[in-house]
């Protein structure tokens, strides 16, 4: 088949174009950015769905397009961005399939329509309902929590696996989860066995299963005996997803908050009756993810990137405030007195601070990485030529530099580039 797939570098998108490609058909997927890199024989094209929406691009469907499959998507809580991303601009591209009668597969998300107070359900149930109201075939597909590698919601999960005592946003709130590969197989399997009229099928996992029994199934798949649990009180949370919504967290906020309290259930017989297909258990498909070197390095970076930031505008408030004698007493060792020695006390603490708030601020860390190891090893090598005794302190506060620019450099190779 002669396949559109939009939103192909997503999460979803991603494995779907891989699925896809593998399966044989001919693939011409879009994004809103060009791509240079890709798989033998995979058309790409541009498409901004936002500019769709506003009617400020001009996006027409190749000739002879056999299937449209929508694979887009927004992770955001702001509704103004999720409307006019997955609903005005998801009409806007099926208005064009309408055009030319092209069958449309959505993979929308399991909960839209019955949860209209969540933004992100309710934009994703407008343009369903729009899309099965057109005169052309369309399938809904709504899944349940995708997990597998790249997927936003399967990183935060990976990263609270290691911990053995772990926090709940629910404790009693039931899903069915699938891997991302069952959500492959499902569409390939309605590509051979297409429905005769159009139709919403949800996309689940047979095992019902709450968020600590998922948490243990991670963690069993990298090595690890389960974990304690405990749900955090009612009113801080909603106090912290406020909170989230201002400063625009996508981990926690009162719309994951809303949805994580609430069963996300369906029956998976209703797709198998449709197209013979049945999600696997999830345990027999994590093999390949989640890997235990991963998931504690999602762990344990955040901690050290606090830990980073607390010594550096540590040390800064220190240099200037109950520490400032101490300062001047070291350049005096050194041979600075005076007016020289104070600039480079005050000096040193701003450098200090810059470099503190430049790990605060994701556009500028790489940057302030390299420059703390090119500052740490610049104090290093002029107290080992000039106050050398330094090394014999037994609080070992030299040598402890090492071990903070080993740290730097792993945080460093470890940032995510942009």
């Amino acid at each position: 088949m002669k396949v559109v797939l939009v939103g192909a570098t997503g999460f979803v998108g991603r494995h779907l174009l891989a699925a896809l490609h593998a399966a044989g058909h001919q693939l011409i997927a879009t994004s809103r950015y060009p791509q240079s890199r890709s798989l033998p024989g995979v058309e790409w094209l541009s498409l901004d769905l936002d500019r769709l929406g506003l009617e400020s691009q001009p996006f027409v469907l190749p000739a002879d397009t056999d299937l449209l499959i929508n694979a887009a998507g927004l992770l955001s809580s702001d509704a103004p961005s999720l409307t006019l991303t997955q609903d005005l601009g998801t009409r806007a591209l099926f208005d064009l399939a309408a055009v030319r009668g092209v069958p449309v597969l959505q993979i929308s998300a399991l909960g839209a329509g019955a949860q209209p107070d969540v933004p992100f359900l309710a934009s994703k149930a407008a343009a369903d309902d729009y899309l099965l109201r057109l005169n052309i075939p369309a399938v809904v597909l709504r899944p349940s929590l995708v997990l597998g590698a790249g997927g936003a919601s399967s990183r935060w999960l990976a990263r609270l696996s290691p911990w053995p005592l772990i926090p709940l946003l629910s404790s009693k709130a039931q899903i069915q989860p699938l891997h991302v590969d069952d959500l492959c197989a499902a569409v390939l399997a309605l590509l051979r066995q297409w429905p005769q009229e159009s139709m919403v099928l949800p996309l689940v996992g047979p095992e019902r299963m709450t968020m600590a029994q998922l948490l243990d199934h991670l963690r069993a798949a990298q090595g690890w005996a389960p974990a304690r649990y405990f749900q955090l009180p009612s009113a801080l949370l909603t106090s912290v997803s406020e909170v989230g919504d201002r400063l625009g967290w996508r981990a926690l906020n009162c719309q994951t908050l809303s949805m994580a309290r609430r069963d996300s259930l369906a029956s998976p017989e209703v797709l198998a009756a449709v197209c013979g297909y049945h999600a696997a258990p999830l345990a027999t498909r994590l093999q390949d993810w989640p890997q235990a070197a991963q998931s504690v390095q999602l762990a344990l970076r955040p901690l050290l990137l606090a830990v980073m930031v607390l010594i550096w505008l540590g040390t800064a408030l220190v240099c200037i405030g109950p520490g400032y004698d101490w300062g001047l007493r070291i350049m005096a060792e050194a041979g600075v007195q005076g007016v020289w020695a104070v600039l480079a006390v005050i000096g040193g603490s701003l450098c200090d601070a810059v470099l503190g708030i430049g790990l605060l601020l994701r556009r500028w860390r790489r940057r302030a990485l390299q420059a703390q190891l090119l500052l740490m090893f610049g104090y290093t090598l002029i107290i080992s030529l000039i106050l050398p005794h330094f090394w014999f302190d037994p609080y070992a506060a030299v040598a402890k530099n090492l071990v903070l620019m080993v740290a730097t450099l792993w945080l460093l190779w470890t940032e995510p580039r942009r």
